[in-house]
C-alpha cells in the first residue's frame, strides 16, 4: 500500500508516542525462533532502518517464544509501519493484534492509545482510498484481536458500498452460521459479535441483498 499523507502522519505519531521506550539491551527467547545473529541486527540498527526481513522473526514470535512488553513496545512503531505498507509481510495484522493485546495495553498512556487509534483509522482510510478491499477482513480482525471496539472502523467501511460487498463476499458462507471466515477470530469475543451484528443490520445487509437479489439472513431450507 502506498502511504497517503494521513497515513504517513499517523505513522510518525506512533513513533513519537512510543519514543519513551528505549532500545532494549538484550532480547530473551527461543534461539530456534530468533538466534543471536538476528538479535544483534535488531539491537545494532536504528529502528526505522530495520528491514521487513530483519524484523519479521521477532514480530512473528513476540510473546510466544521471544520478547517481553518492554522490548516489544520499542519495536512496535516499526512493526506497525511495515504491516501497513507491506501487505504481504508476515506476520499478518492479526498476529500483531494479538501481540498488542499481550503487551499490557491497559498500561499504555492516553497518547499511545490515541496514536494507535489514529493509525488504524488512517490504515482503513488508505485501504478504502486505494480500493484494496481484500485487506479489510484482516485489519478488522486485527483490531478485534487488540481488544478495541471495531464499530468505528466498520463505520468507515460502511461509507464505501464496494468495500462492504468485498468484505461480505469473504465471509458470506460463514455468516449464515453467524460466524466469520477468518480463523484468527476468537469466536466468543465482543468484537466478533459486533461484526456479525453489523453485517446483519438493515443498513449493511441491504448491500448484498440488492447486489445478489437475496437476503443472506433468511434461513436455509431444511435439508439443504
Amino acid at each position: 500500500m502506498s502511504p497517503s499523507p494521513s497515513l504517513e502522519k499517523a505513522i510518525d505519531r506512533v513513533y513519537r508516542a512510543f519514543a519513551s521506550h528505549p532500545k532494549p539491551h538484550h532480547i530473551d527467547g527461543c534461539p530456534c525462533c530468533l538466534d543471536r545473529e538476528e538479535i544483534g541486527v535488531l539491537l545494532g540498527k536504528r529502528l526505522r532502518d530495520l528491514s521487513p526481513e530483519e524484523l519479521a522473526p521477532y514480530a512473528a514470535s513476540a510473546f510466544l517464544t521471544v520478547g517481553e512488553a518492554g522490548d516489544y513496545l520499542y519495536f512496535l512503531p516499526r512493526i506497525l509501519e511495515i504491516t501497513a505498507l507491506e501487505p504481504s509481510w508476515w506476520p499478518d495484522p492479526e498476529v500483531t493484534g494479538r501481540a498488542i493485546l499481550s503487551s499490557l495495553a491497559e498500561t499504555w498512556t492516553a497518547e499511545q492509545r490515541d496514536a494507535l487509534h489514529a493509525f488504524l483509522e488512517a490504515v482503513v482510510e488508505a485501504i478504502l482510498r486505494s480500493g484494496s478491499y481484500h485487506e479489510i477482513d484482516s485489519w478488522i480482525c486485527a483490531i478485534g484481536r487488540m481488544g478495541l471496539d471495531v464499530r468505528p472502523f466498520l463505520d468507515q467501511v460502511a461509507t464505501r458500498r464496494e468495500a462492504v460487498l468485498d468484505y461480505f463476499e469473504t465471509n458470506a458462507a460463514a455468516l449464515k452460521r453467524k460466524t466469520l471466515f477468518n480463523a484468527f477470530w476468537e469466536r466468543t469475543s465482543p468484537a466478533h459479535d459486533a461484526v456479525i451484528a453489523w453485517f446483519y443490520s438493515d443498513e449493511i445487509a441491504k448491500f448484498p441483498s440488492e447486489a445478489y437479489r437475496c437476503d443472506f439472513r433468511e434461513s436455509e431450507p431444511e435439508g439443504s
